[in-house]
């Protein structure tokens, strides 16, 4: 299929997901629940992706992990509140993201018996893609200048799976044949991150985040695949980056800056 058909398909499956954005951001709204900031934007991520097995080893074994990268991109929907009115510098809410995730995880192999010869070897790679939707706990303790952190569950839905050789020396490689119905369509997992808030202007910020994701449910229908490597939870360490426009923030006139935040912080 042409490349560019599956780019628009993808996109095309985010943004239906943008309705239920907004939703999320006005059921808020009515609800008395305070809030004072909604936000709404795109954000973009690049982490170190890892599909954990119980049968791999990190030490030199008959078969063992190679270091792959992930990324991710996709909207993000919050809101803030709090009860300490316009100068409180403490603020949190919660922030609702849908993101395509695509996972690499990469598996070097050497078949034979006794000692391992390391110029024997083959690689192959799996390759998993997701809709992945957290729904998160924030938290601003300098007003949204400076520190932020984030915690809470995330639901994924497996979009594709397939599997690929990359590299072969002396030896024919056994790659496996993988799709869409080896792995579980629903996995849930836990995303934490802390790192910096910055507001350029009243209705413009941007967020970059140190931010981890460990997959609570196994991803692989058990007996589904014939191989060594069957991947059994989801593990990603990276950064992400968000872009925000900010709606009904603080009045602009009552807002004094971030500098004010600041100096309110250190004391």
């Amino acid at each position: 299929m042409n490349p560019n058909v599956l780019i628009f398909r993808r996109l095309a499956r985010l943004v239906r997901f943008i309705p239920a954005i907004f939703l999320f951001i006005f059921l808020i709204k009515g609800s008395g629940l305070g809030a004072q900031t909604y936000q709404f934007g795109g954000n973009a991520s690049y982490f170190a992706s890892q599909l954990l097995s119980k049968t791999m080893k990190y030490d030199g074994g008959d078969s063992t992990y190679v270091f792959s990268g992930g990324f991710s991109g996709g909207l993000t929907g919050a809101f803030y509140f709090d009860h300490g009115g316009y100068y409180s510098r403490k603020i949190y809410g919660i922030r609702l993201e849908v993101n395509y995730s695509r996972l690499n995880q990469s598996y070097r192999f050497f078949p034979g018996q006794g000692v391992i010869d390391p110029e024997v070897f083959y690689k192959y790679r799996l390759r998993l893609s997701y809709i992945d939707v957290p729904l998160m706990f924030t938290f601003c303790p300098t007003h949204h200048q400076g520190l932020t952190v984030e915690a809470g569950p995330q639901i994924s839905f497996l979009q594709s799976a397939n599997a690929i050789a990359q590299e072969s020396r002396n030896t024919e490689p056994l790659v496996p044949t993988i799709n869409k119905q080896n792995f579980k369509p629903t996995t849930f997992s836990f995303v934490a991150g802390a790192g910096i808030f910055f507001s350029f202007s009243e209705t413009f910020a941007m967020s970059g985040t140190f931010r981890a994701m460990y997959g609570l449910s196994s991803l692989i229908k058990s007996g589904t695949i014939s191989t060594s490597a069957t991947p059994d939870r989801r593990l990603t360490l990276g950064i992400t980056v968000q872009a925000l426009m900010k709606i009904n923030k603080y009045d602009a006139k009552k807002n004094r800056g971030y500098k004010y935040y600041l100096k309110r912080a250190r004391h």
